[in-house]
């Protein structure tokens, strides 16, 4: 069976699903999304399936991708902490490190420099940064990663 039509079928299966194991519409909505994605990536390997092993591996997809998303989120929380703690906090910093990290994010492009300054100046979580910038929360969190990725690169 086609893939096209499994996933038209079962979408909203596959939606309600992702919300009952992530409990955020927005981030299930991309898991699906990502799971497509890669049943498209691999549509060889679907011709030989029926419609019941096509939709058991889109579950089984989108379980593994949220597992892969929470292990990148709690490596960037890590790696967040890190930096808040050796290079945002203003009371262990001199005043000379300060302004070199300064000067670094002013060498960030825009979308980046305005991520972290909401994240780590303001105190905002991705939901409410997403509002303000009119963007996803998972689109802010990859840009939040890019920007500390882009720092130490830097630092």
């Amino acid at each position: 069976m086609n893939i096209y039509l499994v996933y038209q079928k079962y979408n909203k299966e596959f939606i309600a699903y992702a919300k009952s194991i992530t409990q955020n519409s927005d981030r299930a909505f991309d898991l699906v999304q990502e799971a497509y994605v890669s049943a498209l990536e691999r549509e060889e390997m679907f011709h030989d399936m029926n419609e019941h092993q096509i939709k058991g591996w889109f579950f089984t997809t989108i379980k593994n991708k949220n597992i892969d998303f929470i292990r990148k989120q709690n490596k960037i929380l890590l790696y967040e902490n890190s930096i808040l703690n050796n290079a945002l906090s203003n009371e262990s910093q001199d005043f000379e490190s300060q302004v070199a990290f300064d000067n670094l994010i002013q060498k960030l492009p825009q979308k980046n420099k305005e991520v972290l300054v909401l994240r780590y100046k303001m105190l905002l979580n991705s939901r409410e940064i997403g509002k303000i910038l009119g963007v996803s929360p998972s689109t802010v969190r990859s840009r939040l990663s890019a920007s500390l990725k882009m720092l130490k690169n830097k630092i």
